[in-house]
């Protein structure tokens, strides 16, 4: 069976030209109205502000980068400095063959870096203590040393989508196709990549991001509302409630986590330090959400959305953006640029991609 790469985890099809690089400018759909499974009501908010920003009114998302079929889509970006970003992504030449890419900002123009020879598609870009991380598509796990990216064997052939880890000797990668896997956990410990059993998951088939504020804090979410927990000593399962795909994660300490996905309309679920609350909103499915140190909150998914979530809050508020290309993922930095990352993932492939960004 064709694994579904990006069907799961980028929602549905919007009917997108694998070979539209570029789009006018639109902004996020600003129906103020929801489906909230707890009750509650919420819904997305149009923005004010003429630049579309809620936290910063002098600066507006413009396009950083464009890349054609001969490179791909990207699907994260992570930076540990505005003048050290990096974005990851790839091209398919069919359900089973890819190839990677990765791309460094300067503070003024994105660069292609080199990979290893067979480097498939990747996922997801991280990294802790001076190390940087990049995992993908057949087990594939990367590690920068020096000026190389360095292959580092996983032990296994799973889809990895996240990484995450708290120092640069315990870190935790996650993965599984959504389809026929099981949920996918990797644990390294500063030398290998091994295996870590899961409580039961009730058929979850993958797991898709995660995020964490200490060693004893780490969330993972995934296929079917999937939401796991360590505590430092084990991982279990928390109850969302939730039968929509949870795509990403972010928070701030560990009585506040945000997690977005859905499909046909975008999910965003709260972790208020005791139990998770979902909505499900009237706007095309959510991919990618990075949280400000203040709380507020940047999501992005389908059709080029991007909006902020203020802290506590459920509600979008509602960017002007310069694509209606699928955003998979966003970052950012406290009082300077934000930074999200996609292509044409909602169509076949051949991929494109684009980037983009809003100062100061």
């Amino acid at each position: 069976m064709l694994r579904r790469l990006l069907a799961v985890s980028l929602c549905c099809a919007c009917g997108l030209s694998p070979g539209e690089e570029t789009a006018a400018t639109t902004t996020a759909t600003t129906s103020p109205t929801s489906t909230a499974s707890t009750g509650t009501t919420g819904g997305v908010t149009p923005t004010t502000s003429e630049t579309g920003s809620t936290t910063d009114p002098g600066s507006a998302w413009e396009i950083g980068l464009q890349v054609g079929t001969e490179r791909g889509a990207f699907l994260s970006v992570w930076g540990p400095a505005p003048d050290e970003v990096y974005a990851v992504g790839g091209q398919q030449a069919s359900p089973t063959e890819s190839t990677g890419i990765l791309y460094r900002y300067d503070g003024a123009t994105w660069s292609e870096q080199s990979l290893p020879p067979g480097t498939p598609m990747l996922h997801w870009v991280f990294g802790v203590d001076g190390d940087l991380w990049a995992v993908g598509r057949d087990g594939a796990a990367l590690r920068r040393e020096g000026d190389e990216w360095v292959a580092k064997p996983t032990g296994i052939d799973k889809i990895l989508w996240g990484v995450w880890g708290p120092r640069k000797d315990l870190l935790w990668t996650v993965g599984g196709d959504g389809v026929d896997d099981d949920p996918v956990l990797l644990r390294w410990d500063g030398a290998t990549w091994g295996p870590v059993p899961l409580p039961p998951t009730d058929k979850s088939a993958g797991l898709f991001k995660l995020w964490g504020s200490a060693d004893d804090d780490v969330t993972a979410v995934g296929d079917r509302g999937l939401a796991l927990h360590f505590d430092g000593a084990a991982w279990t399962v928390q109850p969302t409630d939730d039968l929509a795909d949870l795509i990403s994660v972010w928070g701030r300490g560990p009585g506040e986590h945000l997690a977005v996905g859905g499909r046909a309309n975008g999910r965003v679920a709260r972790w208020d330090g005791a139990a998770w609350a979902g909505e499900t909103l009237a706007v095309p499915g959510l991919s990618g959400v990075w949280m400000d140190p203040s709380g507020v909150a940047t999501v992005v998914g389908m059709q080029g959305t991007i909006a902020e979530v203020a802290p506590g809050s459920m509600e979008l508020v509602a960017q002007a953006s310069p694509t209606i290309l699928l955003l998979h993922a966003t970052y950012g930095f406290a009082g300077g640029p934000r930074f999200a990352v996609g292509g044409s993932l909602a169509g076949p492939f051949p991929y494109v991609g684009v980037i983009v960004q809003r100062g100061p």
